[in-house]
């Protein structure tokens, strides 16, 4: 009997997972859509009410919205908040956005320790040792001071993902 209610219990996750996913996944390539097309406000629109809820999807492309839209709309302060509230939940494109942010000082503080340990994140989802955001880490590197390359290190070792929570949400 236990074999039975297990067997169902896990049905009834699957069937519960098969309806809920495709209820997040539309609106998700609606906005990617609508930000293909150039059309920011719209995609802030669909991805604002994702990201405050937790979608560290959302919360990612929502900060490439803020970072590439033009006019009222763009401020590279909220992206870099955006980005940050989906690179602690592991976010690894938000995690190579937040990176190269902080080796500019756009919308954060000029800081390498931090863009070494956001680039060197990135990293571990990216296959091949050639890829962009071991390249940006490896640049920022040669920039640092031996310290601060064990400090950025100790910290990627320490790094966990974040579950997210509403007060997580940047204010706006």
């Amino acid at each position: 009997m236990t074999g039975t209610i297990r067997a169902l219990a896990s049905l009834c996750l699957l069937l519960a997972l098969a309806i809920t996913l495709p209820a997040v996944a539309a609106p998700i390539d609606d906005a990617n859509a609508a930000y293909q097309r150039g059309n920011f406000a719209a995609a802030e629109k669909i991805l604002l009410p994702l990201a405050e809820s937790g979608n560290a999807y959302a919360q990612y492309r929502l900060g490439q919205v803020y970072a590439e839209a033009t006019g009222e709309l763009r401020s590279i302060e909220e992206a870099a908040k955006w980005f940050e509230s989906a690179a602690l939940q592991g976010q690894p494109h938000a995690q190579y956005k937040l990176g190269i942010l902080y080796v500019n000082g756009n919308g954060v503080s000029k800081d390498f320790v931090q863009a070494y340990m956001w680039l060197s994140l990135s990293t571990r989802s990216v296959a091949g040792s050639g890829s962009e955001a071991v390249r940006q880490r490896d640049l920022v590197a040669a920039r640092m001071s031996s310290s601060q390359i064990a400090e950025a290190k100790k910290l990627v070792q320490k790094w966990r993902p974040m579950k997210f929570e509403t007060e997580m949400a940047p204010q706006r």
